[in-house]
């Protein structure tokens, strides 16, 4: 047989509900309130200066991928001409002192119209805005780009590191693309005499 269990009190129970409740917080205490909001608001604060940082430079991938397929255009159109104005077609024999002499560098752009170039030193001295393609046609895709080009021979140390005979025997082609922002990409190539 089970003995049942006599049945609390309606003050024994009251007690124990009153005990429960004065042992444990009932909320936040306004000074734990104003901690919290603090720290918030600093996190809150720096989520807010790294967002910032991340729209303001989210452009810049996009515009260096541009420009470097822009300058490699031009450089890949100026790399395609010949070596001087004083060398054959196909660069044999190369323009040398004992043969054709090369053109000065004070000689180097000779005033032809861009349909003509015909040697990279015509390309000395471009400054395209908005930037053209190789017949002279605008790329509608770079319209607020600016590219300028300069030639010149390769200087002193250029030549001992690589090793060359002479001053006439590679010249430097230098494109400098600049975005829209005020971004600036250079790239620089050596054009062989051969």
């Amino acid at each position: 047989m089970r003995c049942a269990a006599p049945a609390p009190d309606a003050r024994t129970v009251s007690r124990a509900r009153t005990r429960g409740r004065a042992g444990s917080a009932g909320g936040f205490t306004l000074v734990e309130l104003v901690i919290t909001m603090l720290l918030i608001s600093i996190a809150a604060l720096g989520v807010t200066y790294v967002l910032g940082l991340a729209f303001r430079h989210q452009s810049d991938a996009l515009w260096q991928a541009k420009a470097v397929a822009l300058a490699s255009a031009y450089a890949e159109e100026i790399l395609s001409r010949r070596f001087d104005e004083h060398s054959p077609q196909g660069g044999v024999p190369p323009c040398s002192p004992a043969t054709t002499p090369c053109s000065l560098s004070s000689a180097f752009n000779d005033g032809e119209p861009r349909a003509q170039f015909d040697d990279i030193d015509d390309y000395d001295g471009v400054s395209d805005s908005p930037p053209l393609d190789a017949d002279g046609n605008p790329r509608t895709d770079y319209a607020a780009y600016r590219v300028d080009v300069a030639v010149a021979y390769a200087d002193s140390s250029t030549i001992a590191k690589l090793g060359l005979n002479g001053a006439t025997d590679v010249k430097v082609v230098t494109v400098q693309v600049t975005s829209p922002e005020g971004g600036r990409l250079t790239l620089a190539a050596l054009k062989g005499n051969y």
